[in-house]
């Protein structure tokens, strides 16, 4: 816990530090996962002592509040705006699940893994668009139904007059790279072999606390975010064992305001 605690204090400097510069913040929530590609390094009862048989099935979930703190750059070109984000720091509270099993062979095994992970992510933009949507005319538009009768002939002409759209809202959208350590709690797991069911793992190998390193990127549209992230586990999560979590996710999430910054 007392890493935890460094990282916090850590960031809350950092962000004291920058709110006397020309910087921007965001907050927001995450949430996602990846089907496979993810969790424990191995599914494979001989190198993997939390296990009794093979698995062969696995996916991750992840949810995050995080917080964001951009430092501002002016444009030579202003055509996009006069200013842009150039660097920043992320951080997150972010809850990963790993679970695994072996139902594709019509086995009885599971296991699952909840981590809690406090990142601190350094951030790169490397594009910022922020404009205004065009004005513009939608022009009349008339359909005409003729139905033949034995007698007579019906005819329907519906007619949608011109709209005038006079345009002007704001908008913007931008890419991220980024990359950090992360430190990743164990706060709840389970096994279950045949009917015995979410017992808790009690091996006393099992590490409660690893570091990590994530990399990624986000696009992100408006208020609307999508990223795409990679996560390397840097210390074994058993002891005596090279037992990693790594894997993709990808999430998608709300910025709380938007990034409108001229």
């Amino acid at each position: 816990m007392k890493k935890m605690y460094l990282l916090i204090a850590c960031v809350a400097y950092l962000t004291h530090a920058s709110a006397k510069q020309a910087w921007e913040n965001n907050f927001g929530i995450d949430g996602g996962g990846w089907w496979g590609l993810s969790g424990m390094s191995s599914l494979k009862q001989a190198n993997n002592p939390l296990i009794v048989s093979n698995l062969d099935y696995s996916y991750s979930g992840s949810g995050d509040i995080y917080a964001e703190f951009l430092k501002m750059k002016k444009r030579d070109n202003n055509r996009w705006g006069n200013r842009s984000p150039d660097f920043g720091i992320k951080t997150k509270l972010d809850w990963e699940f790993f679970y695994a099993d072996n139902s594709g062979n019509g086995g009885g095994e599971a296991i699952g893994l909840n981590y809690l992970d406090i990142p601190v992510l350094f951030e790169y933009c490397l594009s910022y668009r922020q404009g205004v949507t065009r004005g513009g005319v939608t022009p009349e538009y008339s359909h005409t139904s003729v139905y033949e009768h034995s007698d007579y002939t019906h005819v329907i002409t519906t007619t949608t007059p011109a709209h005038y759209n006079p345009g002007g809202a704001a908008t913007c959208h931008g890419t991220f790279i980024y990359a950090g350590p992360q430190l990743c709690y164990l706060f709840k797991s389970f096994h279950n072999v045949g009917s015995d069911k979410f017992n808790p793992i009690n091996d006393p190998n099992l590490k409660n606390t690893y570091i990590g390193f994530a990399t990624g990127f986000t696009f992100w549209v408006h208020q609307l975010n999508f990223d795409l992230s990679y996560q390397k586990g840097l210390q074994s999560i058993y002891n005596g064992k090279d037992l990693y979590i790594n894997g993709f996710l990808f999430k998608v999430g709300i910025n709380f305001k938007r990034r409108l910054y001229n």
